[in-house]
């Protein structure tokens, strides 16, 4: 057990690390994302600077990280809740303080997710629900996300999940509410921008107050 938390925990962080935003916008239209739109490498980022289909690939390749991440915390360290816990957050942190990145990356939804789906499919389709209906109502993806990681531990409590999901699902989504505390203060403030909406271009290609709930 020991050699394997050795072995799973960095692995998870690394593997969160993985800059998929980046690599797409790369690969698609060979600039750095870091230095267009909002400065983010989520997939909502992507889809400013590169389109759809690149943010698509890059929300997937963020989920799957999620997803392998979690199947490995619970392949190995399933037997300990607290080593499961620890495995499965790290690779969220991963993606939102990347090593690859000097410590700087995404917002972490589309990786919550992923570890979701693979807990528990029916609490992450109902998630993802959310987000799609808060969105289509208010076209703030902020707003959504943030409803999302809200319904996150509830729904992993009412399906009965496992507590060490369910703690998990506490802990990512207060993340998710750090991550998106620029976001916060400009919702409540009336300053946040609806999907689609952008005011004057600045430098780099940013966007002041553009909408930026990064994935």
């Amino acid at each position: 057990m020991r050699v394997m938390a050795v072995w799973v925990l960095p692995a998870n962080y690394l593997l969160g690390s993985l800059p998929c935003g980046l690599v797409v916008t790369w690969l698609f239209r060979g600039v750095d994302l870091r230095k267009y739109g909002s400065g983010n490498i989520g997939a909502t980022n992507v889809s400013r600077v590169a389109g759809f289909f690149p943010a698509l690939l890059a929300g997937v390749g963020d989920a799957l990280k999620g997803f392998f991440g979690a199947y490995l915390a619970l392949r190995f360290l399933g037997s300990s809740p607290v080593l499961f816990f620890l495995a499965t957050f790290l690779v969220v942190v991963g993606h939102d303080w990347s090593l690859f990145l000097r410590f700087r990356g995404g917002k972490g939804v589309a990786t919550t997710l992923g570890v979701l789906f693979y807990l528990s499919w029916q609490a992450a389709l109902l998630c993802f629900l959310v987000w799609v209906v808060m969105v289509a109502i208010t076209r703030y993806s902020s707003l959504g996300s943030l409803s999302g990681a809200l319904a996150m531990p509830i729904l992993l409590f009412l399906f009965r999940c496992p507590q060490a999901f369910v703690w998990w699902g506490i802990f990512a989504a207060a993340l998710v509410f750090l991550r998106h505390k620029d976001n916060i203060r400009r919702l409540v403030h009336g300053q946040e921008l609806k999907i689609g909406e952008r005011r004057s271009e600045g430098h780099g290609g940013e966007h002041p107050g553009v909408e930026r709930s990064e994935f």
